[in-house]
Order: structure tokens, then C-alpha cells, then sequence
């Protein structure tokens, strides 16, 4: 048996993913570290938003629960974080220094947290949990 057919079927979407979030985490340090030193160069801000909109898109394409499990509510929270930096500029540093807290706090709970589902108050995994 060959290596490419001993991979799981979804070896190319958890790539691509990979591949994604880690060019989304360069645009956070650029944009973090630029807004340390009081500049604002658009290219980490453009590329931390449009990786973060396909990393939203790729995440939301595995069904709708993915908006009402904690996981998704967190981009909600981070999302308002950012408009708050934007309407606030002076709170840049410490709205960044919580985004990065809860993306770091999310990604790396446990699945029970992550997949916890503030609408059915219990974990959720896809829509088969919810069906009994």
C-alpha cells in the first residue's frame, strides 16, 4: 500500500486549512507587531481578513452548527473586538492582545468546550447529535 492511499479521505481539506491558518497567523503578527509600533501597514491587515473569511468559510461549510457551537460564537466575540479597535483606535493593543487570547484559548480547548452548542446547550458535533 503506498503512502497517498494509506492518508484519510480528508488529508487535503485539514492541509489546506493548516496552510491557511498559518498564513492567518503571519498577518496577526504583522498586524500585531506593526500596531506595537504605532503603524498600520495594510498588507498584514488585508491578509489577516481575507484568511480569516476563508478560514470562516472553510470552518462553515461543515453545516450550519458550526454558527451556534462555541467555536463559532468566538469568531462573533473576536469580531466585535475588531469593530470596538476600529471605533476605539486607542484600545488596539489590549483588543489584539484578547483576540489572540481567545483564538489561542478556543483552538486549543477541549472538544468539549469547542463543540458546545449555546442554542441546544449541549455539545455538537454535526446535526446527527441532534437528531436522537
Amino acid at each position: 500500500m503506498s503512502f497517498l492511499n494509506s492518508l484519510p479521505d480528508n488529508t487535503a481539506r485539514r492541509l489546506s486549512k493548516v496552510i491557511v491558518r498559518t498564513i492567518h497567523l503571519i498577518g496577526i503578527a504583522g498586524f500585531f507587531g506593526n500596531a506595537m509600533m504605532g503603524h498600520f501597514e495594510s498588507t498584514y491587515i488585508v491578509l489577516t481578513i481575507v484568511t480569516g473569511v476563508v478560514l470562516t468559510l472553510m470552518e462553515a461549510s461543515s453545516g450550519w452548527v458550526w454558527f451556534v457551537q462555541l467555536r463559532g460564537v468566538f469568531l462573533y466575540l473576536k469580531l466585535l473586538l475588531l469593530l470596538l479597535i476600529h471605533m476605539y483606535p486607542n484600545a488596539t493593543i489590549p483588543g489584539l492582545i484578547a483576540v489572540i487570547a481567545l483564538s489561542g484559548f478556543i483552538s486549543h480547548a477541549p472538544s468539549w468546550i469547542r463543540y458546545f452548542s449555546l442554542l441546544h446547550w449541549q455539545v455538537v458535533h454535526s446535526k446527527d447529535d441532534l437528531l436522537g
